[in-house]
């Protein structure tokens, strides 16, 4: 009796060691095939596959894309061509990179967690959306607007937001280091505890803002910069750090 059950037991190992080891199924895929969903505001596409997609010009305001593929989506870069609705719309934690969302709008838009490096977002309304703890490294917004939108622990390395709006924005923590921002305006912005060296802010208008316990001020860029306390940098010797 006692050499059927080790014997019982030595098979049931081996059946539980091939089953960890045994492959995904081929063809698996993190997310869904959901061409039979149609586009239209409010409907449930999250993890949905819409790589390579073209949304230009639909109104999609509203709509559920939680953790989808939205690489290189095309919402339209071309100011002749309608602007797309994306606002309201659920996008944590999706995958927009490469994706080209000039003009969209994207105000209240949910893009916690959401991949947006290498994005091209100018002339785009993101005004009140929710991008903390984004990854936005490489991207491009200018003349963008991140009016009082959140920007909390997010990652902007290397990009460039010129003649962009983050006024009153909340941008503790973010990662600004090598972005160019001039000529954008950061007036009543939250900048405490950002790491802005090497941002260029030429040009840009920070008054108002906090940017206590940042690290970075003195190794930043700046030329005819309105500081925090109002001044400008070229006359307090090239730099707004102290102002």
């Amino acid at each position: 009796m006692g050499r059927l059950v080790a014997t019982l037991i030595v098979g049931l190992v081996a059946f539980a060691a091939t089953a960890a080891a045994a492959p995904a199924p081929a063809g698996a895929a993190p997310y869904r095939d959901c061409s039979d969903i149609a586009l239209e505001p409010g409907a449930a596409m999250d993890r949905c596959d819409l790589a390579d997609a073209t949304i230009i010009g639909l109104d999609l305001h509203g709509i559920s894309l939680s953790r989808a593929d939205l690489s290189r989506v095309n919402a339209g870069c071309d100011p002749d061509e309608p602007r797309t609705n994306l606002a309201g719309a659920s996008l944590d934690r999706a995958l927009l990179v490469d994706a080209l969302l000039c003009d969209a709008i994207l105000t209240d838009a949910d893009l916690q967690r959401s991949n947006l490096s290498g994005a091209a977002l100018e002339d785009a309304t993101l005004t009140r959306a929710n991008l903390s703890r984004a990854t936005l490294d490489g991207a491009a917004a200018h003349f963008a607007t991140f009016a009082d939108a959140t920007l909390e622990n997010a990652s902007w390395r290397d990009g460039t937001a010129t003649a962009t709006s983050f006024d009153g924005a909340n941008m503790r923590r973010i990662d600004l280091r090598g972005t160019n921002v001039s000529f954008s305006t950061f007036v009543d912005a939250d900048l405490r505890f950002a790491r802005l060296a090497g941002v260029n802010f030429s040009g840009a208008d920070l008054t108002g803002a906090d940017w206590g316990k940042a690290t970075g001020i003195a190794a930043a860029i700046y030329a005819d910069t309105t500081c925090p306390d109002g001044t400008n940098s070229d006359t307090n010797g090239g730099t707004c750090a102290g102002h």
